[in-house]
């Protein structure tokens, strides 16, 4: 009887053991989550701030670029190169603040699984989900209105073309007409 007291005391020891070396397993790897988590923060803390001055100067590119593009002082081609410049650095800042906003997201979603998760959290979450598309949905806005505008000078331009090449052939059919009539009018001198 003893040896079965002992043989089940070893046994209940080798399963404490197995529990506890699988708790210690995983607080190592919750720490080691727990770390890096903190590490991709402040990376996203520094990247964030580094965009919101990108951003600024970037803005301030594009209105540049779009009182350009309404300077009628300025050929339309001219005028148009500005526009798609602005169209341009409007795509790539918008890229750069939807790739912020996502690397946010997979930040709180990972804090929230490693944290065990609240309700405030989930309303985080949703937020964070909404403001991302609400960012790509102002982007759609401002490259249509800049798509719509980069049109009308494409189409301005045409125009213009077409108006040139109309008064270089109505210049070239009176040229062409003179030319036809100078054999009549040399035949009525002689």
């Amino acid at each position: 009887v003893l040896t079965k007291g002992f043989k089940g005391l070893a046994e209940a020891g080798e399963i404490l053991e197995g529990n506890l070396s699988g708790i210690g397993a995983e607080m190592k790897k919750e720490s080691a989550a727990a770390k890096q988590l903190a590490l991709d923060t402040q990376a996203l803390r520094d990247a964030d701030m580094a965009f919101m001055i990108q951003k600024a100067e970037t803005r301030k590119e594009i209105e540049k670029a779009r009182l350009l593009s309404e300077d009628e002082k300025e050929s339309a081609k001219v005028r148009l190169d500005a526009l798609k410049k602005a169209l341009d650095l409007e795509e790539k800042t918008t890229k750069r603040e939807l790739e912020l906003a996502q690397e946010r997201m997979r930040i709180f979603k990972e804090d929230m699984e490693l944290n065990k998760h609240k309700a405030v959290d989930e309303q985080k979450l949703a937020q964070l989900t909404t403001d991302i598309s609400n960012k790509e949905i102002a982007s759609l806005r401002l490259r249509k209105r800049v798509m719509t505008e980069v049109n009308e000078m494409e189409n301005k331009i045409h125009a213009e073309a077409m108006d040139r090449l109309k008064e270089l052939k109505k210049a070239d059919n009176d040229r062409m007409g003179k030319l036809t009539e100078m054999p009549r009018m040399a035949r009525e001198v002689n």
